[in-house]
Parts: C-alpha cells; structure tokens; sequence
C-alpha cells in the first residue's frame, strides 16, 4: 500500500518497448481471426447447449474496465440461471450455478465470446483479467497499475493460480506482468493456459463458488520506531517480516535523539530524526524500541500522553494461543512461545525463544530477556527484567522493578526491587528505579 507520491510512473517501472502499442496488437488480430472461423462450430454448439439447459440470453453482458479503466461491455456464455429468492434479490453464486455452468467454467468454454472483444481491440489474448468497475475504487495506486495494459482473455496470474490466490496475490502478478511485458512472455503465457485449461486449475476460491468478492486491500499502518539501535532494528525486522505475511503494517522509519545516527538507515528504513519531529510526520502508530525497561516505560508514558496510538511487533514465528491478551506497544520475537489464558501488558518485550506458560499474568514494561522461562501461572510485576535464560517455577510471584539475572532459577516468591541470582536464586541486593535501569 504506498502512498501515490510513492509510486514511480508506470513508463519509468515498465519493460515495454514497441511490441506493447504494435506487436500486441498485430499478435492478437493474427491469432484472434484464425480462431474465430475454426471455432465458429464450437461457438455455435455451445451456444446451443446454453440456450437449452439455461435458457435466453446466451450470452452474458457485462460492463467492465478496459485500458485505463475505461469501461466496455463484455462478452462471456451464461453459467447461471437468474434464481432470485421471495424478494426478487437474486440468490447466491453457488445455488444460480448450475452443473451444466460448472463444466462451462472448468473448460473455459464460458470465455470464448471474449475472442470478439479482442477483435473489436477491447482487449487482449493476455493481459490481466478485467474485473468490476466498482472495484477501481479499491485498488491501491499500485494496483491500479494493472490497467496500464489491455485487459486479457488469460494472464500471468491465471496460470499462476487463477482463482485459488488471494487477491491481492493476483494483482501482485498483474503488475509483474505490466512490468514485464513482451513477445516471450505472452506466448508463454498461452501455452501455459492451454495446460491449465486441460488440468483444470485454480477454477473457484477455495469454499466459493466464484471467487469472493474484493473488498479492497487494508490500509497499512504506518509506524514509527522510536529508537534506532540494535532493539530497534529487531523490531523493524518483525514489522517487515508481519507485512511479507500480509498483516497490514508498514515500518516508515526511526526517531533517535542520537545526532550522529541522523540521515541514516537501518534495515533499509531512514532515521527521520528526533522524538520532537514526531509530530510532522505523517504515521497511525509508534512503537517504543528501547530495551531498558525504566526508559521504555518514560517514552511510552510521554507518548501516551500525547495521544499516540501504539503497534504491537508480533513475529510470525511467535506461537500466541488465540486467547491471550496483548497490551499495545508490545514488542514479540520469534519463537516465542505464550500458553493459554495469558495475558501480557503494555510496553512488553518478550524476547527471542522465551516461553510463558499458561495463566500467566505479565504486568506493562517487563522485558522478558531470549531464552527466559516462566512456568505456568506466575506473576511478574510493573517494569520487571527476567535475564536471559533465566527460570521462573510455577505459581511464583517475581516483584515489581526487580531483576532476575541470567541464568537464575527462581523458585520462591520474588519481593519487589531486588537483584536476584544463582541456582537456585538469592538476593544480591535491593535497587532503586535508576539503579534497575542501569542493571537492565
């Protein structure tokens, strides 16, 4: 989802050269005339078959978006009947779609009326499929791009999946296609229909008829990261790794009051500049990348007050039971791991490879180091570091602002501020807000 002043014009992005205005248009008549007069027969059988078994019209006529989102009516044999219920609004896709129209739609016998729109220069043998008009006000900028070329009877995204793909799969394919246009690719292409045509592929979405109707692709949400260091990054990496998903998040850059990280990037992602240009730039939501718990909690608390919305960074390779609760501005690593009926507060790091058990109750600003266990049904207080590979036993209590330090095996109830250490851990000593920011 990128911002129209994001997107390069399509002539600056695009491969095409003369075969795209002339030797497409020469490929079409040369192969559209031809097929035509053969399969003039075919057409009138099944144009016979359609008006027995479906009834009049033959054909079904539709208005579509061409080139440049231009309309034109298209042509294509009835599948379904016209079946409405009681109150005269037409029945769904999969109870008007007959037998008879299915094998119409597996064979692709349905899209042979289309020959006339290419012959009339509507469309193209190859080129992405054209779909509703309504949909033009859906598509993101990018995605529009997909009618920066005739629409086609086949495409690159029809012999790539066809109707099983996502969306937003398809029109990703649509654009590569824009993108990659030519002779080679388009012969390709036809060859490669023939194939699926006889495998039958990628007929309807899976559960669907048809394929589902496209509601629009989500807005992403933009964040900030505040803090450029090694956290930081990791965090970017999460929210990268959760758009390649298509979690609809899109990191635009830190803020650091470091000067010299100024101008800088990480990750591929610029340093914009300091806490205070937060206001000028444009974003939905911030996320507080600073591994020191006590810091983490000011800039979260000072956000907070300012009314800023907060991301939560959750890695795909993280295992969430689907009722645990997440504060906002959590930050999750891969492989963790959080058991059912869990809940994790606000500002939480949960850190690469920990484990939390069920029912355990972690309160905002903890950080939860990599490697770090906590058995089931264990309590850890406001702004908490449990250290890295450290064990917390069953039904224990860890204090508010105390540190368990690497490695540590807690196995009694932890009183709040205190550095605990060893197998099994003991106290070293009691720590204040500053002090415990220094241990973090």
């Amino acid at each position: 989802c990128l911002r129209e002043d994001q997107v390069p014009p399509p002539i600056a992005r695009s491969r095409r050269n003369l075969y795209h205005p002339y030797g497409k248009r020469l490929l079409d008549l040369t192969l559209t005339i031809p097929a035509l007069i053969l399969l003039a027969p075919l057409l009138l059988v099944v144009a016979l078959l359609v008006r027995f078994k479906l009834g009049a019209p033959v054909l079904f006529r539709q208005q579509r978006p061409g080139w440049h989102g231009q309309p034109f009516t298209m042509f294509k044999f009835r599948t379904m009947t016209d079946a409405r219920a009681a109150d005269g609004t037409l029945l769904p896709d999969d109870e008007r779609l007959t037998t008879f129209g299915r094998w119409l739609r597996s064979t692709s016998l349905d899209e042979l009326p289309e020959l006339f729109n290419v012959l009339r220069g509507e469309m193209s043998l190859v080129g992405p499929r054209p779909l509703l008009m309504h949909y033009l006000e859906r598509y993101t900028p990018e995605q529009m791009r997909r009618h920066t070329v005739r629409p086609g009877m086949t495409g690159w995204a029809q012999v790539n999946g066809r109707n099983a793909l996502a969306w937003e799969d398809k029109f990703a394919l649509d654009v590569w296609y824009v993108d990659h246009l030519s002779l080679g690719l388009d012969v390709r292409i036809l060859f490669m229909t023939i194939w699926k045509i006889l495998r039958r592929e990628g007929i309807a979405q899976a559960g669907q008829a048809t394929m589902a109707e496209f509601q629009g692709t989500p807005r992403m949400q933009q964040v900030v990261i505040i803090g450029a260091g090694g956290h930081a990054q990791v965090v970017a990496d999460i929210l990268l790794r959760m758009r390649d998903v298509g979690v609809a998040v899109l990191p635009i850059g830190y803020l650091d009051d470091d000067p010299a990280l100024q101008g800088t990037t990480r990750l591929g992602l610029p340093v914009l500049g300091n806490l205070d240009d937060l206001a000028q730039i444009a974003h939905d939501a911030v996320i507080v990348a600073i591994g020191n718990n006590h810091v983490r909690r000011c800039l979260f608390e000072q956000l907070q007050q300012q009314g800023e919305t907060f991301a939560v960074a959750r890695h795909p390779a993280a295992v969430i039971a689907p009722d645990v609760c997440i504060g906002p501005g959590t930050m999750i690593c891969a492989g963790v791991v959080v058991n059912t009926g869990s809940v994790i507060g606000a500002n939480v790091i949960l850190n690469t490879g920990c484990t939390v058990d069920h029912h355990n109750q972690i309160q905002d600003h903890v950080h939860i180091a990599p490697g770090a266990h906590l058995g089931g049904d264990v309590q850890v207080g406001f702004e908490t570091l449990i250290g890295i590979g450290a064990t917390v036993m069953p039904q224990c209590r860890v204090g508010a602002g105390s540190v368990v330090g690497a490695a540590a095996l807690v196995r009694t109830h932890v009183p709040e501020r205190v550095v605990m250490v060893g197998v099994p851990a003991r106290m070293l000593r009691r720590t204040t807000a500053h002090a415990l920011a220094d241990a973090a």
